[in-house]
């Protein structure tokens, strides 16, 4: 077993060791199991470039959940006799949808096989279901848009027929489940459209739900604090998420827990003429980002297990951007209980700082799990051999400073200023204090500690009249009086080793003043440049 190193991933903190204490036991790092197509105790070692049959897909599986052992000591183990188990991969695309890209684009098949086949081999559960909810209508539904096609037949992702796209699966999902139910004849084995599938209430309305508190009493995140979830979600007994690792235009990537946006029924959510989730984020969407709703809708029914299909994924942007090198192929798999440590993982293999995902630290306060990588053993290989900065989504940014020392008295002392800690991005001045005067000026300022000296890019969102110092000296001055937007001035900066100093003053130029600050890498694509802390 191979434990993250620090030089590579980040270090354990204390803030990591209490998250695992407060899940209600000692604190124990979370195991994550990751292999590689070429990994040694494979029955058929590959290369990382090999296409894969399904045998070897199922072999990665098996030996990624043996490695990614819950606490219980084997996946089996935590499922109790008889239970309905769920399996939720992300099939929100299908192939004759337009924007969708074959390869990378959803969960793939086979490693959704080889998942339903692990339970139903190794566990005593009474029955199995896929479950998904994706941008199409299902045969039976009479509304015109959204239906998709395959050779002038409406389908659905029960009926589609699958041929070439995943060697080891062809034919439709239906078949597969029939085939299922007969090599086990003792299990039950269906599929649930998510999408059609809400918790009503007894007279049959759709039933809107508070998100359940955590054991710290974290409630909701996102603007509207009551949702429609589906019921499968709500009522099933186990639930494993299989999501395919890619990146996401709006938060980030896509994980073990983005891959809840799915699970919200599109019957409910979806404005008239459209089969998306648009409400969803319209409603549930904090201050631009989504990561609320992902985090609230995963509160209903947290992952009780987790396989992730890292064989192959999308950069740049989550469907077909139509590049030639969108698709990166990995060969992994990788499994473990604990939802935030794994998609840190995941985030990590793709080159993004995992404390840039917001849903991660959503998730953490809410006690799913712990986002400290140094917190986590990974058994099987060397995740530091499949780390690469994969093309982030070209409006993607990470998470902005939330740290501040605040005051609205130019002469006073830095050491008198107001401590302040801002719940999104954008620090909103006058719900901190109001303006003292016409002619106030506001004044923020946070530390910045590197662990050396640091080329960066300074992003900078105002409304008002903005000067902007590093170090004393003045970086940026700007007449910030037209849409506010997170990275609307973007100046290249250096970092000196240790303790910086950045100082903003900014003088209302209307009832709005707003400001948000981010340091991002060199490549200047949105993403925190490694190695600072914020400190107030």
């Amino acid at each position: 077993m191979r434990t993250v190193s620090r030089r590579t991933f980040f270090a354990a903190s204390a803030q990591g060791l209490a998250a695992l204490s407060l899940r209600g036991g000692p604190p124990e790092k979370a195991r994550i199991g990751l292999v590689a197509s070429s990994h040694s105790k494979l029955a058929k070692p590959s290369s990382i470039e090999d296409p894969l049959d399904y045998p070897r897909v199922r072999d990665m599986v098996w030996k990624a959940i043996e490695y990614g052992r819950p606490r219980a000591g084997s996946l089996e183990a935590k499922i109790k006799p008889g239970s309905w188990v769920v399996i939720k991969p992300n099939w929100g695309s299908l192939p004759p949808r337009g924007a969708y890209f074959t390869l990378g684009d959803i969960t793939d098949m086979r490693v959704v096989r080889a998942v339903l086949e692990y339970v139903a081999t190794k566990s005593r559960a009474a029955r199995i279901t896929i479950a998904e909810g994706g941008s199409y209508r299902r045969i039976g539904d009479t509304e015109a848009d959204n239906v998709l096609l395959q050779n002038g037949v409406h389908i659905d992702a029960l009926t589609y027929s699958w041929s070439d796209e995943y060697p080891g699966f062809k034919g439709t999902l239906a078949d597969f489940l029939k085939d299922a139910g007969a090599g086990f004849p003792g299990k039950k084995f269906d599929y649930v459209d998510l999408a059609y599938d809400p918790v009503r209430d007894q007279s049959g309305q759709f039933r809107w739900m508070d998100v359940p508190r955590s054991p710290n009493g974290v409630g909701a995140f996102g603007e509207k604090k009551v949702y429609v979830p589906a019921n499968t979600i709500v009522n099933c007994d186990f639930l494993i998420t299989v999501p395919v690792m890619k990146v996401h235009n709006q938060c980030g990537i896509t994980g073990c827990l983005k891959n809840y946006v799915g699970t919200g029924p599109r019957i409910v959510y979806a404005p008239k003429g459209s089969f998306s989730n648009g409400d969803l984020h319209r409603n549930h969407s904090l201050e631009g980002r989504i990561d609320s709703f992902i985090t609230d809708l995963a509160a209903f029914h947290p992952p009780d297990y987790c396989v992730v299909d890292a064989i192959r994924g999308l950069q740049y942007t989550e469907h077909t951007n139509g590049l030639p090198d969108q698709m990166i192929r990995n060969n992994v798999v990788m499994a473990g209980e604990d939802p935030v440590s794994t998609d840190a993982l995941l985030a990590t293999l793709m080159g993004y700082q995992p404390t840039d995902i917001e849903y991660l630290h959503m998730a953490s306060q809410r006690q799913m799990g712990a986002m400290e990588l140094g917190n986590a053993d990974v058994a099987g290989d060397d995740p530091a051999r499949f780390r690469r900065r994969w093309a982030k989504p070209r409006n993607w940014y990470g998470r902005c400073n939330r740290q501040w020392l605040l005051t609205q008295d130019a002469s006073a002392d830095i050491k008198t200023w107001a401590r302040f800690t801002a719940p999104t991005d954008t620090l909103h001045f006058t719900k901190w204090q109001p303006p003292a005067s016409d002619a106030s000026v506001y004044k923020s300022a946070v530390r910045v500690i590197a662990d050396g000296s640091r080329k960066t890019f300074l992003w900078v969102g105002a409304h008002g009249q903005l000067k902007a110092f590093l170090n004393g000296e003045k970086v940026m001055e700007e007449q910030a009086t037209t849409r506010y937007r997170i990275g609307q001035f973007q100046k290249p900066v250096e970092l000196r080793s240790g303790e910086n100093l950045l100082v903003f003053e900014l003088k209302p130029v209307s009832e709005q003043v707003d400001l948000s600050v981010l340091l991002t890498a060199p490549e200047n694509d949105g993403g925190t440049v490694d190695g600072i802390r914020w400190s107030a």
